[in-house]
């Protein structure tokens, strides 16, 4: 029994060209996967540099495959026979899939509530401020900031060499007009006697008034000066240092807001030492956005709220400032309210809500009819007679809460709405819009649609 040599076993022979033997595989395996590479990086361009053309054949695709699916339900390619006119054709089957919902703009009933930010303030129109009407020192103070005073309450001790000379002239002039008119009754009777002259009364009695003159002038004074009819008349019988002392008294009901004084100090008459103010009424400083400012106007109905003590009060627009706050840029408009048992203070939060009246030809639609696009508002109007179609409008809101928007131009009471929706029919503008202007002759400029695309 011969055994098989091991080399001869294992040599392989020389390859069969014709595929009788073993093969060996070179590069060209590789030339499938990268054609497909390729094709799909080129894809990948075309949809980035030219989405509308990419668009156009996903459609064309997906649409041959419904209709080969559904030849029943296939529609029709719109077949463009002019110029986008700017309506946006929805069949039912599609609004009922998106969820579409119209309803009617209604005119504006009730009135625009804007709520306003603010502060509370005492009316600087009624502030009395207290000062001397000449020099002095200040020998007491009675009242500090935050007491109530009422009309005739003690405020400060004054003492002035000034008062003092002030009613001293006033003694000598008030004796001198006395003794002038008792000549002259005098001599009046001895005028109808024949004992003196026509000249001689005369004399008398043009003396009586200009000592009479003097003497009111010398009182009016001392009434500038602070005095009461009571104090003046009794200025006789105080004795000499006496009349260099004067007590300010507060001249209204009020509270002390402000105190610039103190004892030993000299003040004159531009000093202000004092400042009380009445409790009754309080201004309302209110601050209103530029954005909102041209519904504002003088009279407009203010609800002034108080959140930290639960009281509401009811005001008028009585100022509307002409200045606007660099800071906030707002302006400031102004009410005043009442204050009852004087519990409000200056400088308190408020809140309010503005009124402002109904205007004609102004409509309200659901807030989520707007759709805004580049901060401008656009809403999606059904073509009258077409419920399948569907216009673009711009609109001009004049306010806008939470659930409801007030527009003041672009729409008109009656027109339907879309409320839902909105937001996919912009998406289908936009694709209806770019395949225009791709295919509207004579467009030099690209992204920018023909006129009948534009918004009405």
């Amino acid at each position: 029994m011969t055994t098989p040599t091991p080399a001869a076993a294992e040599t392989p022979g020389p390859p069969d060209r014709a595929g009788g033997g073993p093969t060996r595989r070179g590069p060209a395996r590789f030339l499938k996967p990268a054609a497909w590479l390729v094709a799909i990086a080129a894809a990948a361009v075309v949809v980035w540099r030219r989405p509308d053309v990419a668009s156009e054949a996903w459609r064309a695709i997906a649409g041959g495959h419904q209709a080969a699916h559904h030849p029943a339900d296939a529609t029709p390619p719109r077949v463009a026979s002019g110029p986008w006119d700017g309506a946006i054709v929805v069949a039912e089957r599609a609004r009922e899939a998106m969820g579409i919902r119209v309803e009617p703009a209604r005119p504006q009933s009730e009135p625009i509530r804007l709520e306003l930010l603010g502060t509370t303030e005492y009316i600087s129109d009624t502030l009395t401020k207290v000062r001397p009407m000449f020099e002095g020192r200040v020998d007491k103070v009675y009242v500090t900031v935050g007491e109530s005073v009422r009309k005739g309450d003690p405020l400060i001790d004054l003492y002035s060499t000034e008062l003092a000379a002030a009613k001293s002239v006033y003694e000598i002039e008030k004796i001198q007009w006395l003794y002038d008119k008792k000549l002259l009754e005098i001599r009046e009777s001895l005028l109808q006697s024949k004992a003196v002259s026509q000249q001689l009364y005369d004399e008398t009695r043009n003396n009586e008034m200009k000592n009479r003159r003097e003497y009111e002038v010398a009182r009016d004074k001392l009434l500038v000066y602070g005095l009461t009819e009571q104090e003046v008349e009794g200025v006789e019988s105080e004795p000499g240092s006496e009349k260099a002392r004067l007590t300010l008294r507060s001249p209204a009901d009020g509270l002390v807001i402000d105190r610039d004084v103190a004892v030993g100090n000299l003040y004159d008459e531009n000093d202000t030492l004092l400042v009380v103010t009445p409790l009754e009424r309080l201004w309302v400083w209110g601050n209103v956005f530029e954005s909102d400012l041209d519904l504002v106007s003088l009279g407009q109905s203010w609800e002034i709220r108080f959140p930290f003590l639960g009281y509401t009060a009811r005001g008028k627009v009585e100022y509307i400032s002409n200045r606007v706050d660099p800071s906030s840029h707002a302006v400031r408009v102004r009410a005043s309210i009442p204050n009852p048992e004087g519990k409000l203070k200056s400088d308190m939060l408020v809140r309010g809500l503005l009124e402002i009246p109904p205007v004609e030809g102004r409509v309200e639609v659901p807030r989520t009819a707007l759709v805004v696009v580049d901060g401008l508002a656009y809403v999606f109007v059904e073509v009258e007679g077409r419920p399948d179609a569907y216009e673009r409008r711009d609109v001009t809101v004049a306010h806008e809460k939470e659930d409801h928007a007030v527009l003041e131009r672009g729409l008109k009471a009656g027109e339907r709405v879309v409320v839902v929706g909105g937001l996919l029919l912009q998406q289908i503008y936009e694709n209806e819009e770019a395949a225009a202007v791709g295919a509207a002759p004579g467009t030099s400029e690209p992204g920018r649609a023909p006129a009948a695309s534009q918004s009405r």
